[in-house]
């Protein structure tokens, strides 16, 4: 066995014995000290501290998340995360990407279904806080483009937008957590979100079925004119003048494509 297999192994060994007190006596052939009680010792410091790193970057990006659940629940939530998805990146912001499919699978009681979609929510707001920057244009350049190109052009999306089609009020639950809150009537709702960053600041914009329908269309390429005929398919009533005025004051639109 190569220096380099042998580092490998006990590294390996090591990780493990993160997770696992027991695989601890492996590693008293490999590592010092020889004393396998002190040797334990050592090792439920490092496991603590790697345990609660993992722990705080979960409630980092998934604090409503962590309210809804509880301490004792959200401690035992990380962990078995941690076991499931062990982190392959030095990042730990990007720790807790596949929480929200975990969750759902994790937490079998229907009367909590809505967790995976809070955690959906909160990634993309986390993410966001990471996404690129772009400067959209002022009104003035918006004007001088006309309403016949505007129709006919392929839009940029900021980077840090994120449309999201949801079983249940994610949105709702989420405002219930911000200052001034109050818990929905319903939660077992359909909803539809548009995270966007105005001002480095992630927030949410509540969207209707043809406004995500529009926006989701824009973002993948279509013309303002297609994209509006999808959301007017959707809902002859389409508020096309104020849903684009909130586009573009939360910076969700940035500017024209040149195709």
């Amino acid at each position: 066995m190569t220096a380099r297999n042998t580092l490998e192994a006990m590294q390996q060994t090591f990780a493990a014995a993160l997770d696992d007190p027991n695989a601890d006596v492996t590693l008293a052939s490999e590592m010092l000290p020889a004393d396998a009680a002190l040797l334990h010792e050592r090792m439920g410091l490092y496991r603590g501290n790697a345990r609660a790193a993992r722990r705080l970057a979960l409630a980092n990006a998934y604090p409503v998340l962590a309210a809804l659940t509880g301490e004792t629940y959200f401690d035992s939530l990380a962990l078995a995360y941690a076991r499931a998805h062990p982190s392959c990146d030095a990042d730990l912001n990007r720790f807790g990407a596949q929480l929200p499919e975990f969750i759902e699978r994790y937490e079998t009681d229907a009367r909590y279904a809505y967790f995976g979609d809070v955690a959906r929510l909160e990634w993309v707001l986390h993410a966001a806080h990471y996404a690129a920057n772009a400067t959209p244009p002022n009104a003035q350049q918006w004007q001088a483009l006309g309403a016949e190109r505007l129709a006919q052009a392929h839009l940029v999306v900021h980077p840090a937008c994120a449309a999201l089609a949801l079983r249940f009020d994610a949105v709702a639950i989420w405002r219930a957590h911000q200052p001034g809150g109050v818990w929905p009537e319903r939660v077992d709702v359909r909803s539809w979100a548009l995270v966007v960053r105005p001002q480095w600041r992630p927030t949410v914009l509540e969207h209707t079925h043809a406004a995500h329908a529009a926006f989701v269309a824009l973002r993948d390429g279509a013309t303002l004119d297609n994209a509006l005929a999808q959301a007017f398919d959707i809902d002859p009533a389409f508020d096309f003048g104020g849903q684009w005025r909130a586009w573009i004051e939360a910076h969700a639109i940035v500017g024209v494509r040149d195709d």
